[in-house]
């Protein structure tokens, strides 16, 4: 009787897995099901399709689903990026490379390199931007599988190396780059994945030549529009296009054309959710407004410009701060290669400071100095006036002073990156405790903890310190 019971209970178990495993192809094509419709939600609001994806990575993680985790990482990184969020951009790139190394897909590990190319291209470290498309596109090589996926992955590198070029003020290499990428798309034989690409190709191209050839920004956003996919009314391309139609018609003097494109791009991007280049838009409304002597608007677009300016800082403050202790983390795994990088910006310290003193007895010291106390006085009346524009137009001036404060110690705050600010356009304990409404002990006691962050020797002057940095 116990062996014949022995035998049902086994019988059993081995039913129920027979049952869980023909169960669970059907749960991932499920799964694969709603990704999709995610994907196509994503086109049009990226928001709504945002809030998906938490649960749809905790259920591909439960089914052990690899290429549905991926795809998820990738689209939150593509969130990121479209949303100026920089902070969390390079957090998923760098999930998303870990699991695209752990399943060996090379697609998915190209496209981490590529969006963390960007993120290091917006914190202004370019040639390592560059290196790691470099290594994107080195992976992709190697892949012989010519796949759709392949291609569209070599033409985003080929758009991330004109977002580079944009980024150090090389327009016209942008362009060859996107022309490059126009050239490629030969390759695509069905005609509606052609005229798809070619839309947003002929959109990207036209965004770079407004910044130095109206003419052909006009041709090739008309050719862009032409191509619009019916299925995609408010997507990131649209956006750009009337974008470049405002910056156009501006630049004619037909203002009221000019104000309605602007107000269509800044109505589709709150319909897509897609944050990219609104600071162009307000700028451009600020100026029209301005130029027109409608006070209130300009006003009203001014304060919209500041509001974003800070979001986007605060956001690059905290990226920056993974950026340089990922360059930590590398550091201390290539010795070697630190010496002799050290060794190279020493040589080049001492070749740039010596041009730096040249160049600097031709110029009157007299000028010098009061074009910089000029730039106090104008940083020094935004502290005043409680300006929230203050870090930001601080930043424009010493635009490498976060960066070598983090060097020191990258677990400064942002309160005591801006308090450093304070001490640099030289305001003394009073008047940091009358501007910033603070008691002056307050301001002294931040001052010593400073001191301790940055090891700074009791026998140095802080202003002295902060004035060198």
């Amino acid at each position: 009787m116990r062996g014949l019971l022995l035998k049902f209970i086994y019988f059993f178990i081995l039913l129920l897995s027979i049952f869980l495993k023909a169960q669970k192809p059907i749960s991932i094509e499920k799964l694969r099901l709603k990704i999709s419709s995610n994907s196509k939600l994503f086109t049009i609001n990226i928001d709504k399709a945002y809030q998906e994806l938490e649960p749809l990575l905790t259920e591909s993680r439960s089914l052990k689903d690899s290429l549905s985790e991926m795809k998820l990482l990738d689209r939150k990184c593509r969130y990121f990026y479209s949303k100026n969020l920089t902070d969390s951009l390079i957090v998923f790139s760098e999930k998303l490379q870990q699991k695209s190394r752990e399943f060996k897909d090379a697609y998915y590990e190209a496209m981490a390199n590529v969006y963390l190319a960007e993120t290091y291209s917006i914190n202004n470290f370019h040639d390592k931007a560059i290196l790691y498309l470099n290594n994107a596109y080195e992976i992709l090589q190697k892949d012989q599988s010519k796949s759709k996926k392949i291609f569209y992955a070599k033409a985003n590198i080929l758009n991330s190396y004109s977002n580079i070029y944009l980024d150090i003020n090389q327009p016209r290499n942008a362009a060859k780059k996107i022309l490059e990428e126009i050239a490629t798309g030969k390759e695509l034989t069905n005609t509606k994945e052609y005229s798809d690409f070619q839309y947003l190709n002929y959109s990207n191209l036209a965004n770079i030549y407004i910044q130095y050839n109206i003419d052909s920004a006009y041709y090739y956003v008309k050719k862009s529009m032409q191509l619009t996919p019916a299925e995609l009314p408010y997507d990131k391309a649209m956006v750009s296009n009337h974008i470049v139609l405002g910056e156009v018609m501006k630049s004619r003097g037909d203002y009221k054309h000019s104000i309605s494109n602007f107000h269509k791009a800044l109505f589709f991007s709150q319909k897509n959710g897609i944050e990219l280049n609104k600071s162009n838009i307000y700028n451009a409304l600020h100026d029209i407004y301005t130029k027109t002597q409608i006070k209130d608007s300009a006003d009203y677009y001014q304060q919209k410009l500041k509001q974003l300016d800070l979001n986007i800082l605060q956001s690059k403050y905290n990226s920056l701060q993974k950026v340089i202790e990922k360059e930590k983390m590398e550091d201390n795994q290539k010795d070697s290669q630190k010496i002799i990088f050290w060794i190279i910006a020493f040589v080049v310290l001492i070749g740039t400071s010596g041009f730096i003193i040249f160049r600097y007895k031709r110029k009157s010291k007299k000028e010098q100095d009061f074009n910089l106390q000029e730039k106090y006085n104008h940083l020094i009346n935004l502290v005043k006036n409680k300006d929230e524009s203050f870090l930001f137009a601080f930043e424009n001036i010493f635009p490498q002073f976060s960066n070598k404060l983090l060097k020191i110690n990258p677990d400064l705050q942002q309160s005591e990156i801006e308090f450093c600010a304070l001490l640099k356009i030289k305001l003394t304990t009073k008047e940091i405790a009358q501007y910033t409404f603070i008691e002056t002990r307050t301001v002294q006691n931040k001052k010593y903890r400073l001191r301790k962050k940055l090891e700074i020797p009791a026998n140095e002057d802080i202003y002295q310190f902060i004035d060198h940095i």
